[in-house]
C-alpha cells in the first residue's frame, strides 16, 4: 500500500514537472522575442527563439531561467560575458565611467605569450587597437596605471608606480614614450600605430575643441583650453614648451624622449638630424608598426605575428566629427577650421621630421615587412 502510494506521488511529481517545463517553454516562446530584444538589443530568428525557450525550460541547470535561456544563444553568452567583466571592474572600483569596461581585459582568457607594450600616440586609432587586443588578456594582466592618458612630458613615471612593477603585467599601454616602456618592460615587444602627421595634428586640435568648454579646468587642461582660445594658425605657432611636446614632431619626441618641457634648450631643435636618426633607429627596432589609414590589414598581419585570431569585421577608429553623439555629454559639435596657406605651412613645419617616420612606416604597411626587427 505504501509502495503504491509512493509510486503515485512520484508519478504526480513527474507529471507536475513535465507540465511546469511545458509551461515555462510556452512562456519563453511567447515572451522570448520581447525579453531578448530588451536583453541583447536585437530581434532573434525563430531558431534562436527555440534555443532560448529550451534553455529557459531546462531545470537541470541550476540558475535562473532567463540566464539559462541567454546562455543557449551566442549573442546571450557574449552579453553575459560583458556583464561579468563590467561587474568585476565595478566591484574593484576600476570602472571608468568615461570609457567602456572592455578596455580592461577579458575574465575568460589569459595571455601566455611574451609581454606586449603599446606606444599609444594620440588620435592614431589606439583605442580601437586596445578594444581588440585587451580582450586577449585577463584584467589582472593589464597594467593598472590610472595616469596612462597623460603625456610623458607632463607625468614622470618611475620604474615602479604605486609599489607595483609594471613589467609583471603582460600588457602595458598608454601615452608613454619608448624609453619609459623599455624601462617598464625590458622583455616586452613594443608596437605602435602611426597616422599621417598633419592629419593627426588637425584631428587633435579639433578633438580638443570638441570638448565642452564648460567642463574644462584651464589649470589642469591647458592644452585643451589653448585649442579653444586660439585659432588653428595661432595654435600651431604657439611656442609654449608643454604644448610643443604635444604638437611638434611628437613621433620623434616620444621615440627618443627629447622634450622641450623643462629643458634649457629644446633637444630636438638643437640637433634635428641626430633626433631623427635616433627616432628612425628606434622605429625599426619595434616589433610592429601599423598605420591608421590601413589599420584593418595591418592588424591582421599583427595578429598573425602574435598567433591570435585577427579582428572580426572592419575596425573603426574614434571619429572626432562624431564626438557630439557620445552619451557622456563631454563633447559638442564643432566646425572644421579653414585650411589657409599659412596653416598648411605651419602644419608642414610642425611635422617635418614625423613625416619621414610616417613614410618609413608606410613603406612597410600592412604588417611592416620593411621595418621587421632584425
Amino acid at each position: 500500500m505504501v509502495l503504491r502510494r509512493s509510486g503515485i506521488m512520484i508519478g504526480l511529481r513527474r507529471e507536475f514537472l513535465r507540465f511546469k517545463r511545458a509551461g515555462m517553454r510556452l512562456l519563453a516562446r511567447l515572451a522570448g522575442p520581447v525579453v531578448l530584444r530588451l536583453s541583447i538589443g536585437s530581434w532573434i530568428k525563430p531558431r534562436g527563439r527555440s534555443s532560448f525557450a529550451a534553455g529557459f525550460a531546462d531545470q537541470a541547470v541550476i540558475m535562473p531561467p532567463l540566464m539559462r535561456g541567454l546562455l543557449a544563444l551566442p549573442a546571450g553568452r557574449h552579453m553575459l560575458r560583458a556583464a561579468a567583466n563590467y561587474a568585476w571592474h565595478y566591484d574593484r572600483g576600476s570602472l571608468d565611467p568615461a570609457g567602456p569596461p572592455n578596455l580592461g581585459g577579458n575574465l575568460y582568457t589569459a595571455w601566455t605569450a611574451p609581454g606586449l607594450s603599446f606606444l599609444h600616440f594620440e588620435k592614431c586609432g589606439g583605442i580601437t587597437v586596445v578594444h581588440w587586443l585587451s580582450q586577449k588578456f585577463h584584467p589582472e594582466q593589464i597594467n593598472p596605471d590610472d595616469h596612462r592618458d597623460l603625456p610623458p612630458h607632463l607625468c614622470h613615471r618611475t620604474p615602479r608606480f604605486a609599489g607595483v612593477d609594471p613589467g609583471r603585467y603582460p600588457l602595458i599601454w598608454g601615452h608613454y614614450d619608448l624609453p619609459t616602456l623599455q624601462r617598464f618592460g625590458p622583455a616586452h615587444r613594443v608596437f605602435t600605430v602611426l597616422r599621417e602627421p598633419r592629419e593627426r595634428l588637425l584631428s587633435l586640435y579639433h578633438f580638443w575643441r570638441s570638448v565642452d568648454p564648460a567642463l574644462i579646468d584651464p589649470e589642469l587642461s591647458f592644452s585643451v583650453a589653448l585649442a579653444h582660445r586660439l585659432s588653428l594658425q595661432d595654435f600651431l605657432a604657439c611656442d609654449d614648451p608643454m604644448l610643443l611636446d604635444l604638437i611638434d614632431n611628437i613621433y620623434v619626441r616620444r621615440l627618443t624622449g627629447r622634450y622641450a618641457t623643462g629643458a634649457i634648450a629644446d633637444p630636438l631643435h638643437a640637433d634635428p638630424r641626430a633626433a631623427l636618426d635616433a627616432a628612425c633607429a628606434a622605429l625599426r627596432g619595434l616589433a610592429f608598426v601599423g598605420v591608421t589609414e590601413n589599420l584593418d590589414a595591418g592588424l591582421a598581419d599583427f595578429a598573425a605575428l602574435l598567433g591570435v585570431p585577427p579582428p572580426e569585421g572592419g575596425l573603426r577608429a574614434n571619429v572626432t566629427a562624431e564626438n557630439h553623439t557620445d552619451p557622456s555629454g563631454w563633447f559638442r559639435a564643432v566646425p572644421r577650421a579653414s585650411q589657409t596657406l599659412a596653416v598648411a605651412a605651419a602644419l608642414d613645419n610642425r611635422t617635418a621630421l614625423d613625416r619621414v617616420l610616417y613614410a618609413l612606416a608606410l613603406a612597410g604597411s600592412p604588417g611592416r615587412p620593411a621595418l621587421a626587427a632584425q
